[in-house]
């Protein structure tokens, strides 16, 4: 989670974390990094565990602590307050700009959420603009408030859903890859004998992918950590 302080990065989670819960109005900046785990379902019907990263958005915290975190992250979700002309802007000058010093933006699966749709009437940023933005940076675009609910789950499902099918391709060509191999093998080796080599990248029988390992592969019943 990416974006400048006050946005509603921590309110988006907590929303989803506890759906039910009244919202709180005055929860503080987020000092450093909070972590967060949620079930999530892909539109294919998998279950992904999702771990959540909800950052800092003052300057003294990201400039830190960021990086770490980047080069380990499978996605992004870049957020701005639709009432906030400043904290769009943020996005294009600062936080693209980490992205890119920071982290493995090909391989980054990004979404671009734009927060506090319940306050229509204040609004600062146009979708117009934002999804201007998404063309320019190769992203989606969603609204959300974190304060009815709009969208909210809708955006983390989004965002994991992209993250799975990018370890799933991966699996596959890692499959691909070590079939090729092990059919050179087989009909190079001493004697025609058959291959031990095997595919480390293959699903296992359970279809779980750890997003950790080599080529997106798993082995046998190995949950799928985004």
């Amino acid at each position: 989670m990416l974006g400048d302080s006050g946005v509603g990065k921590t309110s988006l989670v907590a929303r989803l974390t506890n759906p039910e819960r009244p919202l709180n109005h005055d929860i503080s900046a987020t000092m450093g990094i909070e972590f967060d785990t949620q079930m999530l379902t892909t539109a294919s019907g998998d279950k992904v565990k999702a771990q959540i990263w909800d950052t800092a958005g003052q300057e003294r915290f990201a400039r830190v602590l960021l990086p770490t975190y980047f080069r380990k992250a499978k996605g992004v979700i870049l957020v701005y307050d639709i009432t906030n002309a400043k904290s769009f802007e943020s996005l294009s000058e600062r936080w693209m700009a980490q992205l890119n010093d920071h982290a493995s933006t090909d391989d980054l699966a990004k979404l671009l959420v734009g927060n506090k749709s319940d306050l229509e009437a204040s609004r600062e940023v146009t979708k117009d603009k934002a999804e201007l933005f998404c063309q320019e940076y190769g992203m989606e675009l969603l609204e959300t408030s974190a304060k009815s609910g709009d969208n909210v789950l809708a955006s983390f499902e989004k965002l994991i859903g992209m993250v799975h099918d990018k370890a799933l391709k991966a699996s596959k060509l890692q499959q691909q890859k070590t079939g090729i191999g092990a059919i050179n093998s087989s009909a190079g080796g001493a004697g025609g004998g058959p291959s031990s080599t095997t595919a480390s990248g293959s699903r296992g029988d359970s279809g779980a992918i750890n997003l950790d390992a080599p080529g997106g592969g798993a082995s046998q019943g190995e949950a799928c950590g985004c």
